[in-house]
């Protein structure tokens, strides 16, 4: 206790003579700080605007525009007002202020006559910039393309050279010089009569610009000479500005010395303030010293074993804990915090190492895209993941501890029905059942909302199970939508194979037919029986075509379409995709109206909605295909008589991908397509439906002015120098072979008719060479009609060819690239006739 208050009474008195020390430098630093501190900050800020004067005069002589002029003099003028303020207030009534207002007189003087100088320097670069553009246009029209000779005398291109020189040189004896050529080249051209045919104010122009008051030389003169006043200028204002800040700096000399005589006096009273404090200070630490060695010499053990306790607090285990060996009350109390220490670090690992099984637990659950599910060896529910809650939260279920299986299952919705591996049927859940993924270790859910789950079973080694389970449904209906796009693509082909060997026999009844219709034995009867099957053919083959564009193999462009003449020709497939228990009614009422659009899609969309309308018929009912032209519009409309389109259903029909069918009846694509191909077409499409009633459907588009109704393409025709008197025709349908083979006979051609690309060369390298080869695309085996051509056209490039296909020509055209003739299958025999005629 003694040291501690001598201590205190060396404290006291520390404080005591530091604050004494402390009171007399204030005094002398308030004088300082109120004599000598304002008075180098306003020499400070005076010498500021002499540097920033000296670099304002070059900007002032640099101005380009009348704005930065005024800008800059407007600049210049308040640092002139600002030194003028400043010399003042530092030394109202000394020698500083008479040195320096002349200065500053003659600063503003200067700064007033670069100003003048520079707006003059403005107004001949203007003038000047424009002589030049004056010149400019006597250069183009001098130097311009396709003027007379005389235009481009070398005399008056010399006195334009010069000028252009003369407007960039530097030195007055140069522009001298230039100018005494301009006057001697003026005159020159005045003898030569170089103006000829240019006009006298061509001439007036440019002597104008030459010799005249504004010419560009002595405008250029003028430049250069005030442009060496304004440096001088510019050089008179820098050396008077540098001679303000010479005084100015004198003055912050004079500044300079009163302030190291005043921080002289400051750092002596800090000097003797420093050796008392430090007399002082050795006093108090040797006290501190020695109390400090007694007080750790009594409680120090007690000290160390405090901050490891500490340290353990804030949960660093590192340190051992001190005084252990120790034999006295220190001793005992570090082995008993000892005992505690390890107590603890054990619980700490124990917590830690399950805090990290748990983070990695959540982790693994939270993770899953699968619901998880565990049940305890009672049957109850103790642990699942979020994956889980939200497949059961689409039916409104919410897992709690503890539950059983057969509780959670009973909160579902009714019709719940379940199949195991191995089994194709779905059993019923019964009420009250034991849930089936307590007997089968994979069990897949139906819902009455066509939603699939798979539940993976595995029991645990303590008796309980653990369930996963997945949702199958979007698997489970991209199945089904890519078995249904197979089976389209598989009826693509199907009917695209088939209506090629459609048209070949087509082409054989038709062809057939013509040669009957020719001969001149036939009676007017059998000739109305032909004509009766010939128009049979001709619908037959209509219907391939359309078979063809529905089959995709027929590329689709917009043409103008006669919508009423359309659905006429498609009565025969509209009764067919409607079905026998479906009456269908037309009501055209468009006329010869047409539409400028797709049509093999228009009649696609029209099939599309047929079926559609069928399938809501399945007991049979009525179905309407309605026309009619309404403010600029055609009309398309199809009713039924069906079930219906419940109202919250309506406004999903449209979307991708949406069926009300069965699974595995629709597609969901039907609506959709036809919604794109009206939209894509720029029409519109509404549909109106009551439950129980039936629905319509109807089609917008836009009338096409003053289109005339399709006409079929005619065959393109070969350009040949003759007709085909010889033709070896290739085609590997015998009946069609025969047929094309007494057309062309009575065509007047000779024939060579083979079954296949191989005989056909083989022919040719046999010596038969004749005008016109005719080959079908498809031949069966080995090689196609148009590897023959190909053939053909490199061997024999003499020999004329052509194709020929019951498939539309641009379903071949990326394969038949060697521009050849085509002829469209069937044809009959005036077609081919006419066909051979444009052979010449």
């Amino acid at each position: 206790m003694a040291a501690f208050v001598i201590l205190l009474a060396a404290a006291i008195a520390l404080t005591l003579v530091g604050w004494l020390g402390m009171q007399r430098t204030q005094r002398e630093l308030s004088a300082y700080e109120g004599e000598v501190l304002p008075q180098i900050a306003q020499a400070l800020e005076l010498a500021e605007r002499t540097t920033r004067l000296a670099a304002t005069a070059p900007n002032l002589a640099e101005s380009r525009t009348p704005e930065s002029l005024d800008a800059n003099a407007t600049i210049a003028r308040g640092l002139i007002s600002e030194i003028r303020q400043r010399s003042g207030e530092i030394d109202v009534q000394g020698p500083l202020k008479a040195r320096l207002d002349p200065l500053i007189d003659r600063g503003d003087i200067n700064l007033l006559r670069l100003a003048e100088l520079t707006q003059m320097r403005q107004q001949v670069r203007q003038r000047l910039q424009t002589q030049m553009e004056r010149l400019e246009d006597i250069g183009s029209r001098l130097h311009a393309r396709g003027t007379p000779p005389r235009h481009g005398d070398p005399v008056l291109t010399q006195v334009w050279s010069s000028l252009v020189l003369g407007a960039s040189v530097d030195t007055p004896a140069t522009l001298g010089r230039l100018q005494a050529d301009v006057e001697a080249l003026l005159i020159a051209a005045d003898r030569r009569d170089a103006y000829a045919g240019l006009g006298d104010v061509f001439r007036a122009t440019l002597r104008e610009l030459s010799i005249g008051p504004a010419g560009i030389l002595r405008l250029r003169s003028d430049q250069i000479n005030l442009d060496g006043r304004s440096g001088s200028l510019v050089l008179l204002t820098r050396t008077n500005a540098d001679e303000l800040s010479a005084q100015v700096s004198r003055h912050v000399d004079t500044l300079r010395e009163t302030a190291q005589t005043r921080s002289e006096l400051v750092s002596r009273a800090i000097a003797s303030g420093k050796t008392g404090l430090l007399l002082l200070t050795l006093v108090c630490g040797a006290i501190a010293l020695g109390a400090t060695a007694y007080v750790h010499r009594l409680v120090g053990g007690v000290e160390r074993i405090t901050a490891v306790m500490s340290r353990l607090a804030r949960g660093d285990t590192s340190v051992a804990t001190p005084a252990t060996a120790r034999r006295d009350e220190l001793g005992a109390l570090a082995r008993t915090f000892e005992v505690f220490r390890d107590n603890l670090l054990a619980k700490q690992q124990l917590v830690a190492d399950l805090r990290e099984q748990g983070e990695l637990r959540a982790a693994v659950h939270s993770s899953m895209n699968d619901g998880l599910a565990v049940f305890d060896r009672d049957g109850r529910l103790r642990l699942w993941n979020e994956p889980l809650e939200r497949m059961l939260a689409v039916h409104g279920v919410q897992p709690a501890a503890g539950q059983p299986p057969r509780q959670l299952m009973a909160q579902l919705a009714g019709g719940i029905a379940w199949r195991a591996p191995g089994r194709t049927e779905r059993q019923a859940l019964a009420a009250g059942a034991l849930p089936p993924f307590t007997a089968h270790a994979h069990v897949e859910l139906y819902l009455p909302d066509n939603r699939v789950y798979d539940v993976r079973s595995r029991a645990m080694p303590d008796g309980g199970v653990v369930s996963l389970v997945t949702d199958l449904t979007e698997r489970r209906a991209i199945e089904v939508q890519l078995q249904h796009a197979l089976r389209l693509e598989m009826l693509g082909q199907l009917t695209g194979g088939v209506a090629h060997d459609f048209n070949n026999h087509l082409g054989t009844i038709v062809g057939t037919l013509g040669l009957l219709e020719s001969q001149p034995a036939l009676d007017a009867a059998g000739r109305a029986q032909l004509q009766r099957a010939a128009r049979a053919a001709e619908r037959a083959s209509a219907l391939t075509r359309r078979l063809l564009a529905f089959a995709r193999r027929q590329p689709l462009q917009a043409e103008p379409v006669m919508v009423d003449a359309m659905v006429e020709e498609m009565v025969d497939l509209i009764d067919y995709s409607a079905g026998g228990a479906v009456q269908v009614a037309l009501a055209l009422q468009a006329g010869g109206a047409s539409v400028h659009l797709d049509r093999g899609q228009l009649e696609n969309a029209l099939l599309n909605l047929v079926i559609n309308s069928a399938a809501a018929m399945p007991e049979g009912g009525r179905l309407e295909i309605a026309t009619r032209v309404d403010d600029g519009e055609l009309e398309l409309r199809v009713t039924d008589t069906g079930s219906g389109i419940p109202e919250a259903l309506r406004e999903k029909v449209f979307e991708p991908f949406f069926t009300t069918k069965a699974d595995g009846e629709g597609s969901g694509l039907g609506l959709s397509i036809v919604y794109g191909f009206v939209k894509q077409s720029g029409g519109r499409i509404a549909l109106a439906s009551r439950v129980g009633e039936g629905t319509s459907v109807t089609l917008r588009f836009a009338l096409e002015a003053g289109a005339a109704p399709p006409v079929p393409a005619a065959a393109p025709a070969p350009a040949a120098d003759g007709p085909a008197a010889s033709v070896l025709l290739v085609d590997d349908d015998e009946a069609f072979r025969h047929t094309v083979t007494e057309m062309l006979s009575s065509a007047g051609c000779r024939v060579h008719a083979v079954a296949s690309a191989e005989q056909a060369l083989h022919a040719l390298d046999q010596g038969v060479l004749p005008q016109l080869m005719l080959s079908d695309v498809r031949l069966g085996d080995g090689m196609s009609g148009v590897q023959l051509a190909r053939t053909v056209a490199t061997r024999w490039p003499q020999l004329r060819v052509a194709l020929m296909s019951g498939m539309p020509l641009e379903t071949v055209a990326s394969q038949a690239d060697g521009g050849w003739p085509f002829l469209q299958k069937p044809f009959d025999a005036g077609a081919l006739r006419h066909w051979l005629r444009g052979l010449q």
